[in-house]
């Protein structure tokens, strides 16, 4: 079942979800919001609970007139059907200054001119669902906390409206930084348009949700404070969670899931379109393997997506590349397409529990390499052979299912730092 996750269109082009009213701010307070602007307008004040701290919260909708629209908007933006400046929202928390937590202004959002912004206030959260698009259609839903203000959680959907093949649903959980990505089986015929929908919560999250949609865990490209680099030597620490070989943030897709205490830890962040750093912690051993055999050896194995029609699923093996890598950083040529394979910096360090762990970091030659998704796979050894498979995605005909698009979190939402990581005493952990 696929569920188009696009709301009606309004006349307005905003919808706020009624909550009950709360004193509208003060003089100094609209002051402060106000500032120079001289068409700004309080619409709305909304009760918001109260902080961690105890002081109450409120969040304030302003309307701008056309005097005062942002100065990327030539033609102002979308009212009805007219024009003016935008809205915005306002926190008032306690006695603070108040503070801006969204600027909208609905300029379409999309060559189809179909934007819509939706704004709902709660108890220590606002919620803003926006859609738009042209033959692609999308839609997104951000969950915030108002005190401290920071984005909590996202869910996105992305389909071409007349693909019936197309749609994707990626759920974003800012707090670990776990994303998790739905998608249709490309080989289902008349699925209907639109995205997936999401597992009911008596449903767990699998490889396989149904008979029409598949699932997986992206690769995360986590932001960076400033314009930090990650230099040699740096572990990755809590800036994402690690897949194991127990099954966590994973799919075992060959053997039996290790025991706890011998399962294996994968971390791995994308940076740019072209990179991968890969961190491997392995409680077991590793054995002497038979001559001239990698594939019994620790390694991991990338499967990179070769197809450019934007659909990522149940991909042939001439539309993907496999690529083995040993944990000494070896590089061997594995199915599908032949690409040219990337190059390897290798590194030991420690993680933020004092572990010692494996880094690679896999460089593409091309710059946009991995722009057609990428599958994650670890394989963990035993006695000299290979005894299990994590992946990132399903499996099968001994291929991935499912070569979903790395997701960036650069400081997304842009109202918030929601999504970066810093490097801090050698390790990336989460900011």
């Amino acid at each position: 079942m696929v569920t188009v996750i696009f709301p009606l269109l309004l006349a307005a082009g905003f919808l706020l979800v009624p909550v009950a009213a709360f004193a509208a701010p003060d003089a100094a307070q609209k002051a402060a919001i106000c500032a120079q602007r001289v068409t700004c307008k309080v619409e709305k004040t909304y009760e918001a609970g109260r902080s961690p701290a105890d002081t109450p919260l409120s969040v304030v909708e302003i309307r701008l007139g056309l005097a005062d629209k942002p100065k990327d908007q030539d033609e102002g933006c979308i009212n009805g059907n007219g024009r003016d400046g935008g809205v915005e929202y306002w926190l008032l928390d306690g006695t603070a200054m108040p503070k801006q937590v969204l600027q909208l202004c609905n300029d379409g959002y999309g060559m189809a001119g179909v934007g819509e912004d939706e704004v709902e206030v709660g108890p220590n959260r606002l919620v803003h669902r926006q859609s738009g698009g042209s033959s692609w259609r999308w839609s997104m839903e951000v969950t915030y906390s108002l005190s401290p203000f920071r984005a909590l959680t996202e869910q996105d959907c992305s389909y071409h409206n007349v693909s019936e093949q197309s749609g994707t649903l990626t759920d974003i959980d800012y707090r670990t930084r776990l994303v998790r990505a739905l998608a249709k089986d490309s080989t289902r015929r008349d699925p209907g348009v639109g995205c997936p929908s999401w597992p009911k919560p008596s449903q767990a999250f699998a490889a396989r949700i149904d008979a029409e949609t598949v699932g997986a865990y992206p690769v995360v490209a986590p932001g960076l404070s400033g314009k930090a680099a990650i230099p040699a030597g740096t572990a990755l620490g809590n800036c994402i969670p690690g897949m194991t070989t127990a099954g966590d943030n994973g799919f075992v897709v060959w053997g039996k899931p290790a025991p706890a205490d011998q399962a294996a830890e994968i971390r791995t962040i994308g940076v740019g379109s072209n990179t991968l750093i890969v961190q491997v912690f392995d409680p077991v051993p590793a054995a002497a393997p038979p001559a001239g055999s990698w594939i019994h050896q620790p390694h991991l194995e990338i499967w990179v997506g070769q197809n450019g029609e934007e659909i990522n699923t149940m991909l042939p093996l001439g539309q993907m590349t496999q690529t083995g890598v040993t944990l000494d950083g070896a590089v061997h040529r594995g199915v599908g397409k032949p690409n040219p394979p990337p190059s390897v910096e290798r590194w030991a360090s420690r993680d933020e529990r004092g572990r010692p762990v494996v880094v690679l970091r896999l460089v593409w030659p091309h710059e946009f390499a991995l722009i057609n998704g990428v599958t994650v796979v670890y394989s963990q050894a035993e006695a000299g052979k290979q005894a299990r498979l994590v992946a990132t995605a399903g499996f099968a005909g001994n291929r991935p299912i499912y070569v979903p698009d790395v997701q960036t979190l650069s400081g997304r939402p842009s109202t918030s730092d929601s999504g970066l990581c810093r490097v801090q005493l050698g390790v990336l952990v989460a900011n």
